[in-house]
């Protein structure tokens, strides 16, 4: 009976390991991962990705956060608006909204983080980001179902 128990919490952590990191809006089909991380489109080519990066954790979400903001600025992407995001878990992140020129075609960017420590499922700690990116027009129909998808990320 012990052995079972013991088989039954393996499976459940095998299995939360296994979940996908956020549940995407409706209209978007999770692709298979090729190694690149969660990643998810719609039909009318926006995208969706959610990566776990190995960094540290010191600083927390405001260091972190600014850093991503002013990476991107200095990048050439114009901020247009910010604000705070909670995953599943109730965890603060932070997300940022910018818009750019690529190949001539006006898209538009969000980008949320969250600090992550360490844990069974997160064993090293880091950071989570998740990214979405579409044509200005795709993207400005989306976003508000992106960032409601937001408090689906598990941190």
């Amino acid at each position: 009976m012990r052995a079972l128990r013991q088989g039954g919490l393996w499976l459940c952590l095998f299995a939360a390991a296994c979940a996908a990191p956020m549940q995407p809006p409706p209209d978007f089909v999770v692709l298979k991962d090729r190694g690149e991380g969660f990643r998810a489109v719609t039909a009318d080519d926006a995208r969706l990705r959610v990566r776990d990066l190995a960094e540290p954790t010191a600083g927390g979400i405001a260091f972190w956060s600014e850093a991503l903001r002013a990476d991107l600025v200095q990048r050439g992407y114009e901020p247009v608006a910010s604000g705070e995001a909670r995953g599943a878990g109730g965890q603060l992140g932070q997300w940022h909204e910018f818009a750019a020129n690529v190949q001539g075609e006006r898209v538009g960017y969000l980008v949320a983080v969250w600090v992550v420590e360490p844990s069974v499922l997160f064993r090293s700690g880091g950071l989570r980001v998740v990214e979405f990116a579409a044509k200005q027009e795709v993207f400005q129909a989306r976003v508000d179902a992106v960032r409601a998808a937001l408090r689906t990320v598990r941190e």
